[in-house]
Order: structure tokens, then C-alpha cells, then sequence
């Protein structure tokens, strides 16, 4: 089985529109509590790729 290839910015785009529709005001609670789980996954997911990135550069560093 091929593991789905992370996007960054993808997730950020995707973050953003959740932050924006629960902004809104429009939709009902439970819609809003849906995206607001959606977002905290994204959030985490983020958080990793943002500690390997830094990470790899404090290798790369420490390697100089």
C-alpha cells in the first residue's frame, strides 16, 4: 500500500478554509464541531512536518 504523500501547503489551504467556515457563523454546531476536529488534525500534521523540517535543518547545520 502507497502512503499518500504529505502536503504542506495543501493542509494550510485546507486550514485556512476551516478557520473562514467556522468564522462564518452559517453553519450549525455540529458541522462547526466536524471542521473543528478536521482542523486539529490538520494542526497536528502540521506541527510534524514543521519539527522533521527543523530537525533535518538542525543536522545539516550540526554537519557544517
Amino acid at each position: 500500500m502507497e502512503e499518500k504523500q504529505f502536503d504542506f501547503e495543501k493542509e494550510m489551504k485546507r486550514l485556512d478554509e476551516i478557520v473562514a467556515n467556522i468564522s462564518s457563523e452559517k453553519l450549525p454546531l455540529d458541522e462547526c464541531l466536524n471542521l473543528y476536529k478536521e482542523g486539529q488534525e490538520i494542526i497536528k500534521k502540521l506541527e510534524k512536518a514543521l519539527k522533521d523540517a527543523e530537525e533535518k535543518v538542525e543536522k545539516v547545520i550540526e554537519n557544517k
